[in-house]
């Protein structure tokens, strides 16, 4: 164990020594400000991390900066996440600095948890450890000042984690070694489970370091880079006020039965809890029995009509998506994982890539830029009235295409994408970071394999960096040959809406995957007709049911 803490001194002081101090240059700071903010909480928080201070007096200016921090922290978050990769120069530096200021916050407080560890002899060992666990159980006051150090630098280390997923990242393996390393001492102090208040993430409610550890791994397991920002903000919450209600056990559990399946975590690797046992001495379960229970009767109470502010889900959660946020969750939390609909197969080769809803469609088109199928009566008078008072407007028209068409030929057809797997509904691909166009979470796609004739249309479900220069994106595939169509949507009054650019997609019977259409963002309503313009040949359709939703699509199905 190597917690790495630069040795501190006095050559460089920061700007407070005390909490007197701290909180009158507190009120210094442009907190409204989340740019200037973080840049100032990063320095200050560098040199206090390298001044040489009583280790009480430490916690407590940590103490006075953590709410003001986290609340700079939210406002930053705004500016990177559920952004399209590669980033722009102003996102990147946004999340940059979001991962630092975490970083180094944590890292105060890891400090103090150092100092109280080590003891008398300095070093951070299991020697050191047993030696101190002694003092900690003989001593109340001790053993509380502990429990809250762990507890404190573990729910930075969550936080922290939450903006990597935000930032289209996840934590490397030296963010879980460290995570291990500290809730070992924790655990090794005989402190995990004391209860610890937290007013910043807890309000009045208790929690514990094992409550924060659980946080982390949870979050793990619910693959938060797959949700769109909302979900995740969501889930984040979720994860933060159950991890109390997860147990952790030296041994599995005897009578699985009734038990959900356990998390097991090896705290002697780098890598966050899994479904997968081995043998390790630092092998340690996370029962979940509990909160399964809390889960399935949550959904139970969804399914019943109950509101999701009623089951204390959050003022921001609504319905379905509650309940499907919910049983994916359970699934990933409590019953081993989400199992994969079809076998994925290992790949290696090159495939063609268009993303944006526009750019498909245009490029499916024959590359001809959409127009409407007819002009209604509104659109007849407005040129009347544009001729009565401008002349001939032709040739402009055609100046106006040519720029459209200037536009539209930047919609790139990428052929540098590598295909790592597929299966029948979905494929994983990489390429370099700054290569190509920025594609993110929820956008429409269209790929083709080498050696295929036609796309097939998907939506990204996650985008992630892989190191400093990869991209990684997962696709999920609409099976069938998308045909590119004219839609509009029928209110029940007759009125009739813009024609727009949609995609039809044939019933695909190997797959039992009915023919839906993919229209754009905000059309679906239960039951509303849309007419279809194929082939010059205009269709009637009533709206049923989503399949899937994109940041910029629906997928619905249909009658005729």
């Amino acid at each position: 164990m190597n917690f790495d803490l630069p040795p501190t001194g006095n050559e460089q002081s920061p700007a407070f020594f005390d909490v007197i101090t701290c909180k009158g240059w507190l009120a210094t700071v442009p907190l409204a400000n989340a740019v200037q903010a973080q840049s100032t909480f990063l320095r200050q928080l560098g040199l206090l991390h390298r001044f040489t201070l009583p280790p009480n007096e430490r916690l407590a200016i940590l103490e006075v900066l953590r709410g003001p921090i986290t609340r700079v922290q939210d406002d930053a978050v705004k500016k990177f996440a559920s952004k399209p990769l590669p980033f722009a120069p102003h996102e990147q530096a946004a999340l940059d600095s979001t991962l630092s200021v975490w970083h180094m916050l944590a890292l105060g407080y890891l400090r103090c948890f150092d100092a109280l560890v080590c003891g008398d002899t300095g070093v951070f060992s299991m020697s050191a450890l047993l030696a101190q666990h002694t003092l900690v159980a003989a001593d109340s006051k001790l053993a509380a000042r502990a429990a809250k150090l762990a507890q404190r630098t573990l729910s930075v280390f969550a936080d922290w984690q939450v903006d990597f997923c935000r930032g289209a990242q996840l934590p490397d393996a030296s963010y879980w070694k460290k995570l291990h390393e500290i809730f070992f001492a924790a655990e090794t102090l005989g402190i995990a489970a004391h209860k610890v208040n937290d007013p910043v993430r807890h309000g009045k409610t208790p929690t514990s370091t094992l409550a924060a550890y659980a946080e982390c791994h949870l979050l793990s397991t619910a693959k938060p880079h797959e949700l769109p920002a909302r979900h995740l903000a969501w889930v984040a919450r979720w994860a933060r006020r159950w991890g109390s209600k997860l147990a952790l056990l030296k041994m599995p559990p005897e009578d699985i039965s009734n038990r959900a399946v356990p998390l097991w975590v090896d705290l002697e690797s780098d890598q966050p809890a899994n479904y997968s046992p081995q043998p390790s001495p630092g092998g340690r379960w996370l029962e979940t029995t509990a909160l399964r229970n809390s889960l399935a009767g949550r959904i139970t109470l969804l399914e019943q009509g109950r509101a999701p502010v009623e089951l204390q889900l959050g003022d921001d959660v609504t319905q379905p998506a509650a309940t499907q946020v919910l049983q994916r969750v359970l699934q990933r939390w409590c019953k081993g994982g989400a199992p994969r609909r079809h076998e994925r197969h290992a790949a290696n080769a090159g495939c063609s890539f268009i993303a944006g809803f526009e750019a498909v469609h245009y490029h499916l088109s024959g590359r001809q830029l959409f127009r409407a199928p007819s002009r209604d009566d509104a659109t007849l008078r407005r040129e009347r009235e544009e001729f009565e008072t401008f002349g001939d407007r032709s040739h402009r028209t055609e100046g106006a295409a040519d720029q459209d068409s200037s536009h539209v030929e930047n919609w790139q057809v990428m052929d540098d994408w590598r295909l790592l797997d597929e299966s029948a509904a979905g494929l994983r691909i990489r390429r370099p970071l700054k290569e190509g166009v920025r594609i993110g979470a929820g956008m429409l796609v269209a790929e083709k394999a080498v050696g295929s004739q036609s796309f097939t249309l998907g939506n990204v479900r996650w985008a992630l960096r892989e190191g400093d220069d990869s991209l990684a994106a997962g696709i999920q595939l609409f099976p069938g040959e998308p045909r590119p169509v004219a839609i509009r949507t029928v209110e029940l009054d007759g009125t009739r809406g813009n024609w727009r650019q949609g995609f039809l997609l044939p019933e695909f019977a190997a797959l039992k995957e009915p023919a839906t259409l993919i229209a754009p963002g905000g059309t679906f309503h239960i039951d509303r007709s849309i007419e279809m313009m194929v082939d010059q040949q205009l269709q009637v359709l009533k709206l049923l049911r989503v399949l899937d939703r994109g940041i910029e699509f629906e997928r619905c199905n249909f009658q005729t």
